[in-house]
């Protein structure tokens, strides 16, 4: 049988690996959450201190991040 020949997948067979993954990503993206959050809640309080002597205290790269998380909140 050559390459032409070969079967096709049948939609169902299709439909039940795209299930699959969208349940795989789900939970995936569900056991990111808390991590997710708590960094979100963490650059909104480092964007907070902006304009405050804390701002200052925070490292280079705590405060390049907390500048791209409000630049991104002011863009949404």
């Amino acid at each position: 049988m050559t390459t032409s020949q070969e079967p096709r997948p049948r939609p169902d067979m299709l439909a039940a690996i795209h299930a699959e993954y969208a349940a795989r990503q789900q939970a995936a993206d569900e056991a990111a959450a808390p991590e997710r959050e708590r960094r979100s809640a963490e650059m909104a309080r480092d964007a907070a201190l902006f304009g405050t002597p804390g701002w200052s205290r925070l490292s280079d790269a705590r405060r390049m991040r907390a500048a791209r998380y409000s630049a991104e909140q002011s863009a949404a």
